[in-house]
Parts: C-alpha cells; sequence; structure tokens
C-alpha cells in the first residue's frame, strides 16, 4: 500500500512539474520600440473584454489577450528620409514615364521647403543587367544629367545634386529608352531585391538606406506584378500567366523589410497604376498599343503598408505626388503596430500635450493627421488577439488544469 501510495505522489508530482514547466509566463517580443506587458506576470492586468476571466481561448476560440505599450520620443532623426523609385520601363511606358518626370520636381521642391533630410535612388521592374551578362532585380540605376549615358552623377540623389529638374527629366527618359525586351514586369520582386542588395551592383550599404530614416518606395506602372498578378482570369495574351513567386508577394515584402531594417522603421509603398475597377484608364491605356492591367498586387502592397495610391491616367501627375506627399509625412510620423488593435480599440497619449491631434489606423500603421513635432512623446496602449485552434488547447477539465492532473491519478489508481 506505502508503494502505491509513493508512485501515485512521484506521478502527481511529475506531472505537476511537467505542465507547470511547459505553460509558465509566455514572453512575448514587440515589434515596436515599446515594451510589452505580459497578461501572465502583469499584476494589474487589463480587463479582458470578451469577459472571459481565463485568458485562454476555450474551445470555442475566444482570443488570448495581450497587452501592448509603446512609447517613443520624437527625435530629430524621425525627419530623415530615403525614397525609392520603382519604375515599369517598357516602351509602353515610356509617354508615362516622361509626365511623371515633368511632375516629379514638384515633389522633389515640396521636400526641398521642409526639413526632411532626404535622398533619392531608382531602379526598374526588369532585372539589371550590373556587368558582362550578370543581371540583378533592384540594382539601382545611374541619375543621369544629360543625352549621353554616365554614372557621375552616381545612384543617389540629394538637394545638391545639381538642377533636379533636368536630372529626372534625362534620368526617367534614359529609363523609358532602357526597354529590355523583357514582358514580365516585376516591381515588387525588384524592390525586394533593391532591399537584398543593400542597394546596387551587388555592393551592400552602398549608401540607399541609412540606419536612422523612414523609407517610401513608389512603384509605376500600367500592369500588375508578373503582368497579372497570376491570376488567370486577368489574362489577355496567352504568355502572361506567370506563377508569382515567393518575393512577388506583398505580405512577403512587408515581412522582408522589417526582417532586414526591424520593426520599428517606418515604411511605405505608394503606386501609381492602372487603378482595379477604373475600366476607363485601362481602356486608355490599351487604345495606345499593349494592353494594360489592373494594379491589384500593388494595391494591396500599397494599402499594407498605409502608402498612397494615384492613378496612371491622369493628366496631371501633381495630384499624385500631393498625395504621395502627404504619405510621406504621415511615414514621417506614424508608429507601426504589432498587430491590428483588438475591435479596434488604442489608447494615444502625446507628452506634452498638443492640442487637439485625430489618428488612424492603416494597414499595420498608426497615422497621425498632424505631424507629431520632435520633443513629444507618444504612448500607445492596445491590445493584441492571440487565437490558438481548440486542438493546440490541451486537455482541461471544470475550467482548471486541476482537473487534468485528477484525471491522471485516477487513471494510474485504477491500475492497481
Amino acid at each position: 500500500m506505502k508503494q502505491k501510495r509513493f508512485l501515485l505522489a512521484l506521478v502527481a508530482t511529475v506531472a505537476m512539474g511537467t505542465f507547470l514547466g511547459a505553460c509558465g509566463p509566455v514572453k512575448f517580443s514587440s515589434s515596436s520600440s515599446g515594451d510589452v506587458k505580459d497578461l501572465d506576470t502583469d499584476p494589474n492586468p487589463t480587463p479582458n473584454p470578451t469577459g472571459n476571466p481565463d485568458p485562454d481561448p476555450d474551445p470555442t476560440g475566444t482570443p488570448t489577450l495581450r497587452d501592448v505599450t509603446y512609447t517613443n520620443l520624437i527625435a530629430p532623426k524621425d525627419y530623415k528620409l530615403d525614397i525609392v523609385l520603382v519604375i515599369d520601363d517598357s516602351k509602353s511606358m515610356l509617354a508615362d514615364n516622361q509626365k511623371l518626370a515633368a511632375r516629379l520636381s514638384n515633389l522633389v521642391t515640396k521636400l526641398g521647403n521642409t526639413n526632411i533630410d532626404w535622398q533619392m535612388c531608382v531602379t526598374v521592374t526588369r532585372e539589371v543587367e550590373v556587368a558582362a551578362d550578370t543581371f540583378r532585380w533592384g540594382a539601382s540605376l545611374y541619375w543621369q544629367n544629360s543625352d549621353t549615358a554616365s554614372n557621375s552623377l552616381g545612384l543617389i540623389l540629394k538637394k545638391d545634386s545639381g538642377n533636379l529638374s533636368t536630372i529626372f527629366a534625362k534620368t526617367i527618359k534614359y529609363i523609358g529608352a532602357g526597354w529590355a525586351g523583357t514582358d514580365d514586369e516585376r516591381a515588387i520582386r525588384a524592390a525586394y531585391g533593391h532591399v537584398y542588395n543593400g542597394d546596387l551592383r551587388y555592393t551592400p550599404n552602398s549608401g540607399c538606406y541609412r540606419r536612422d530614416s523612414a523609407i517610401t518606395y513608389v512603384i509605376i506602372s500600367d500592369e500588375d506584378e508578373r503582368s497579372i498578378g497570376g491570376d488567370a482570369s486577368q489574362k489577355v495574351y496567352e504568355h502572361e500567366l506567370k506563377p508569382l513567386e515567393n518575393e512577388d508577394k506583398p505580405q512577403v515584402f512587408v515581412n522582408y523589410v522589417k526582417e532586414v531594417f526591424g520593426d520599428d522603421r517606418r515604411f511605405t509603398v505608394n503606386s501609381i497604376i492602372v487603378k482595379p475597377g477604373d475600366a476607363d484608364c485601362k481602356a486608355a491605356q490599351d487604345a495606345a498599343g499593349a494592353r494594360s492591367h489592373y494594379g491589384f498586387k500593388y494595391k494591396q502592397l500599397s494599402d499594407l503598408t498605409g502608402g498612397g495610391i494615384g492613378s496612371i491616367c491622369d493628366n496631371d501627375y501633381s495630384k499624385n505626388l500631393d498625395l504621395f506627399f502627404g504619405k510621406i509625412t504621415d511615414c514621417l510620423s506614424s508608429v507601426p503596430l504589432e498587430c491590428s488593435p483588438y475591435n479596434g480599440n488604442i489608447s494615444v497619449t502625446i507628452t506634452p500635450t498638443l492640442g487637439s491631434v485625430t489618428s488612424r489606423i492603416e494597414g499595420m500603421n498608426l497615422v497621425f493627421d498632424t505631424p507629431i513635432p520632435e520633443g513629444r512623446t507618444i504612448t500607445l496602449a492596445y491590445q493584441c488577439a492571440e487565437t490558438r485552434s481548440p486542438s493546440s488547447l490541451g486537455p482541461k477539465a471544470d475550467g482548471n488544469e486541476l482537473g487534468f492532473f485528477a484525471r491522471i491519478i485516477n487513471f494510474f489508481k485504477n491500475l492497481f
């Protein structure tokens, strides 16, 4: 009998130790530079709005709620901006690119009138030859200031690079005439390669990305990723249906940027495209020759990052550039969120107070409608829902773990 009681006690002790060891406090990592409070360890957790006192989900799928806090002092580094243009360089795009060139100088003028420390690089939607018979996705191009191709201006455009209007016009004309015979436009793949290359000519850290800057991409194309975004229903020509590879996918690109630059790096992707559903624009582009396609994947990427979406058919591109300038400003006064706040609830505190400031959630970012100046501290508080499937919960009885141990002990009792 003593042996039986000893064995039962040993089984219960081992089972208890194993269970508690596996279900101790869980540490969650934050994708912002703020702190994360764990519901298991916080002495004063925020009440669970679901009304379920158990933070673990029950078999009906009730989510675990995790409190997230974020605190950030706005410093001068928040006013650095790295801009990457990703331009469709097919011949059908030449006229659109020339219109863009005439309007891009307006964007630079606006940037020049702010205290933003900006710089700009440019690449195209196809592989770029970086050496004899060596091609790379996302390789930067040299900026041009004459009709004769040159690398004298380098890869990075800044305020003091020269006559910016002339440089934009000559560079984009050069890009538009640089058609290499492929119709496989891949702006997302090129942007991915631009990050991977770190940025050009396969020389890491050539200067397109600075450590303490925000990043904004501007995609210009009259087609979708790989022409039709891998969607057979959009096919016009037989050869157009090409599968999307991993680097062509919007969410993969977002994840990769965060992996390379850190979760707290602010970035947006803006698009000048044939907007999905804009049949008049599509017909106008088609009338010029080759068929165009709605930019579904580019819109998706812009939506994910809180970027702007402009129409490639606008006669006046300044409307698009004004939109993007506003998005760039947002990028400099936005906070990346770890998740979509549970029930859309988020608490925002600015210290010292700044009067009436409104904000909105765009994708995975909280964007302030009024830029927050340096010297203020932003504090956010919200909750992330962590939902697990019932099969991952393990056995549970009577609403507590002790029922689980009781069943183990009863099982071994029945063996004697």
